[in-house]
């Protein structure tokens, strides 16, 4: 059974690996085309541009890996199945279910430790390639009419200008006492963050406890806690391409701070899932790998593998968002769709079973 077991993976890895490059090959050109357009704009230089590119490269494996697997499976299985590997096991007496088992536990296997491994990495060389274009290009991350407002504990910020978590420009912070009651307003010309400690330039308070009124000017001050990269990374980066651990850190400070935190905690849960959702779409593919199927050629393999990808990641984004609307909680809106799969799945081999699975 372990020669089986190797075996098996080794022809699993080899149809990843394959559709991985390919995929990923197409992905990197497209986005590299899709950059020339910014190209000598501002500071955005070629090479600006080239290490943009292979920043983002990480962001490209994680995003295409689950259906770099499927496709894998749909090819390196598919061609066992033709080959007739699967019967010759059966005869063996190696049932071809204990085949499928053998193959999902291996799925779980290796998305798990490539998800562990990707949230570690990934979302910081994001944050990293992200930054470098914004800077270079001089470009506001955030577009919004009034400017982005915060609330962090007693204090309602709003930011008019983010070009990125540690360049701000226009800041307005408003300093509420227990009762509401105003107690301060600072504006800032141009917040600049770098090693651990905030630049504030221009800046002007106005204290309303003296009597009278006070406004301070100040050229430049260097503070600390004048606001939480935390806090940005909420309003600049999307959910999704934060790692875990910035996600609970999000849901706490939006908790403290008695906010919304659904999306939040919907993005949790789905990254909790990943290494489940990969196995589920290996589980629905695997009927299309036997009986009549078993003739498929790899073209067919290929658009069965693309189609079952494309249904599972528009049904698992629509119906958590339409959960969300409804009023669900995250975890069962989470839920809800792999239970569907995993229900259609047992359907699939139900019927295959009838009819022999060879």
């Amino acid at each position: 059974m372990k020669i089986l077991n190797i075996y098996l993976f080794k022809q699993f890895m080899y149809g990843f690996a394959l559709s991985l490059l390919v995929l990923l090959s197409i992905e990197t050109f497209l986005s590299l085309t899709g950059e020339l357009e910014d190209l000598n704009t501002g500071n955005y230089t070629f090479l600006v541009l080239v290490k943009y590119v292979l920043l983002t490269i990480p962001r490209s494996i994680h995003d295409l890996f689950p259906y770099a697997l499927l496709i894998g499976a749909m090819l390196s299985l598919g061609a066992m199945a033709a080959d007739m590997e699967f019967v010759a096991m059966q005869s063996a007496g190696v049932l071809v279910m204990k085949t499928i088992y053998i193959i999902l536990i291996q799925t779980f296997l290796i998305s798990a430790i490539f998800y562990s491994f990707s949230d570690f990495s990934v979302p910081n060389l994001n944050k990293k390639a992200e930054n470098i274009k914004n800077v270079a290009l001089n470009k506001k991350v955030v577009h919004q009419a009034n400017g982005v407002w915060f609330k962090d504990r007693n204090k309602f910020i709003n930011i008019d200008e983010v070009y990125s978590n540690s360049k701000l420009k226009n800041i307005s912070v408003y300093t509420y006492d227990f009762s509401l009651k105003l107690q301060s307003q600072r504006h800032i010309s141009e917040a600049l963050f770098n090693n651990g400690e905030w630049t504030l330039k221009d800046v002007r308070e106005t204290s309303f406890i003296t009597k009278p009124i006070t406004t301070k000017h100040y050229h430049s001050l260097v503070e600390v806690d004048f606001i939480s990269p935390q806090l940005l990374d909420v309003t600049i980066y999307k959910p999704n391409t934060l790692s875990l651990g910035d996600v609970m850190k999000n849901i706490r400070y939006l908790n403290e701070n008695k906010l919304d935190d659904s999306i939040q905690k919907r993005i949790f849960w789905e990254k909790l899932f990943k290494p489940f959702s990969t196995v589920i779409m290996i589980f629905l593919a695997m009927p299309f790998l036997f009986g009549k199927y078993r003739t498929n050629t790899q073209g067919k393999r290929i658009v069965v593998g693309l189609l079952i990808g494309i249904i599972f990641f528009v049904t698992t984004t629509m119906l958590p968002n339409l959960g969300t609307v409804i009023g669900f909680s995250p975890f069962f809106n989470v839920l809800l769709p792999h239970v569907l799969f995993v229900a259609i799945g047992y359907q699939l081999y139900k019927h295959q079973l009838e009819l022999g699975l060879q």
